[in-house]
């Protein structure tokens, strides 16, 4: 069975202070930034890039739950280590051979309004879909056995309250420059710099022309042009449909 891995066990890769001076060279050196200022834009800038985007430092493993048998629905922390929230579920894994826990199958998502009619308490066997409402998830058909779950996850960025100096930072460091100029940005705003904050814009997400072509004209912006880790590991992969006949389920 996979090991759970908290946030605590993940390594950082460098704190706010790692990105305080390139903030400050793209606001050309000034001097009028607080320390609070700097690592408040900094977070606001890391939890905008780390949601919407894959970044190996934030993904860990939940702990291994059992489902209860006729029971669909159930709280969202029992799937996560003490402490986390996600912004992105990788996977959610099901043990389909209980008790002996050795053979696994994928849980799929489907939307609520989906998932509502396999729900329903008569409706049970395998465990195949599986939704999110507010706090809750849900799993359909619903159990008709304890089997054993867990998920892989990317965690929301930790930061104290209020953000500061010394955060640890759990993002690639080829990311510190779109950080820096992402929290300077917003800074720029915040100073009523209009030029400088949209030329900042633009190096992060592109010029005009290539946001209004949907990337067919135009310089694009620092982040189209990264590659992720996920997308280095694919990129010399072979290719290759693998058929596979899992046991028969609600699937």
């Amino acid at each position: 069975m996979p090991v759970s891995q908290p946030l605590s066990s993940l390594t950082p890769t460098g704190t706010i202070s790692t990105v305080k001076q390139d903030v400050l060279d793209a606001l050309q050196g000034r001097t009028d930034i607080s320390d609070t200022m700097l690592a408040n834009y900094v977070a606001k800038a890391v939890w905008e890039i780390t949601e919407s985007n894959p970044f190996e430092e934030l993904r860990t493993t939940g702990p291994i739950y059992n489902l209860i048998t006729g029971q669909s629905i159930y709280t969202m922390d029992l799937f996560l280590n003490a402490g986390d929230d996600y912004t992105s579920n990788e996977s959610f894994a099901i043990y389909i051979d209980y008790p002996t826990n050795s053979v696994l199958a994928s849980i799929n998502y489907k939307t609520p309004k989906a998932i509502e009619i396999m729900a329903a308490p008569a409706t049970q066997g395998i465990p195949a879909w599986w939704t999110r409402y507010g706090p809750n998830i849900t799993v359909a058909p619903t159990p008709n056995n304890t089997y054993a779950v867990f998920m892989r996850y990317q965690v929301r960025h930790p930061f104290s309250s209020p953000p500061a100096l010394g955060d640890p930072l759990y993002i690639t460091n080829s990311w510190f420059d779109i950080v820096a100029y992402a929290a300077a940005m917003r800074i720029a705003i915040v100073k009523r710099w209009t030029d400088q904050r949209k030329e900042l814009h633009d190096m992060i997400y592109g010029d005009p022309e290539y946001i209004i072509s949907e990337g067919k004209r135009g310089r694009p912006g620092l982040i189209q042009a990264r590659l992720f880790q996920v997308e280095r590991d694919q990129k010399f992969n072979t290719r290759q449909v693998m058929p596979v006949t899992p046991r028969y389920n609600a699937r």
